[in-house]
């Protein structure tokens, strides 16, 4: 399984391997053949890696002990990362045209092109059966657009505000 793994503000991508108690680690050089071992507890492990054992304590999230020095350590799931990534750009895209989502008749707009907005934000208002919508911004963002006006009857699907 492929990690990003940050230590001390340098990153490393690793994939592991289990093989019964050992762990083969594969970095950009050679494969590591690691053997772990709880010793007490689940955040206290031995370590053997290469010809080398090394004492590991888990501390605070965030915090590991090798040997009693303390170092900052982050471990991502890079297809995770990946997906998050992917899931931001992806929103990004879609939420740029804010759209009526049925016909109405815009009754309070409450922003103009060159507002900064902050997701969830009002932005314009609809009344449709004799009921009021408010929509909002669906991620911060600057206003470029506005093309609802009120009093203006809208179709849904009509873009009323664009958001960059």
């Amino acid at each position: 399984m492929p990690y990003i793994v940050t230590v001390e503000e340098k990153r490393f991508k690793i994939n592991l391997q289990r093989e019964g108690d050992k762990f083969i680690v594969y970095t950009d050089s050679d494969p590591l053949e690691v053997t772990v071992a709880e010793v007490g507890s689940p955040s206290h492990l031995s370590l053997i890696a290469g010809h080398r054992s090394y004492d590991v304590i888990i501390e605070d999230e965030g915090l590991v002990s090798v040997d009693g020095e303390i170092f900052p350590v982050k471990v991502e799931d890079e297809r995770a990362l990946q997906l998050a990534q992917f899931r931001r750009e992806t929103k990004r895209a879609i939420a740029e045209a804010v759209t009526a989502p049925m016909p109405g008749l815009v009754v309070e707009v409450e922003v103009k092109a060159g507002d900064r907005v902050k997701e969830g934000e009002g932005l314009v208002v609809i009344e449709a059966m004799k009921m009021q919508n408010e929509l909002k911004a669906p991620h911060e963002g600057k206003v470029k657009e506005v093309l609802a006006k009120k009093g203006m009857t809208v179709n849904g699907g009509d873009t009323l505000v664009v958001i960059e």
